[in-house]
């Protein structure tokens, strides 16, 4: 008779939940307009200019195999209109790799740096986002991947 009487009791809490209570309707109350779910995951920074070191890119896939430091391919929208040799090897609508610059302390990620937690984000991007990236340089012989200093949504 117990067990009829807990059972009962748990399938009558949904009815007993008061509306104020953001849990009681599910996840629609707790969804926020206008986003992709994952905002807590990486942080946004706003772009206030284009720099002549910038390029606007799709992201187009992500190589997290070596995590956090991971790799993203981006369709270049944009070049960049700074003229250093790094920039001479990137071309519009053509796909290249690049590595989001992490601070570290030690072997451990500086997670108190803001820039080192927006870079972050870059291992999350889904394909299709549009992101502008300050390149800082290019890495021929390791990662093959142009270094992003600092990542922005578009």
């Amino acid at each position: 008779m117990k067990r009829i009487l807990v059972v009962l009791a748990v399938l009558a809490l949904p009815l007993t939940a008061k509306a104020e209570d953001p849990f009681a309707a599910g996840a629609d109350a707790l969804a926020v307009k206008d986003s992709d779910g994952s905002s807590s995951l990486r942080a946004k920074l706003k772009l206030a200019k284009l720099e002549p070191d910038m390029v606007q890119v799709q992201v187009t896939g992500i190589d997290d195999s070596k995590f956090p430091n991971c790799l993203f391919m981006g369709k270049v929208l944009a070049v960049a209109a700074d003229k250093e040799k790094h920039f001479k090897l990137m071309a519009r609508s053509k796909v290249y790799k690049f590595a989001p610059a992490l601070k570290m302390k030690g072997k451990t990620v500086d997670l108190k740096d803001e820039m080192t937690q927006n870079n972050l984000g870059a291992c999350y991007y889904p394909a299709g986002t549009k992101l502008v990236v300050k390149v800082s340089g290019v890495d021929l012989k390791k990662t093959k991947a142009f270094n992003a200093a600092a990542i922005y949504v578009k």
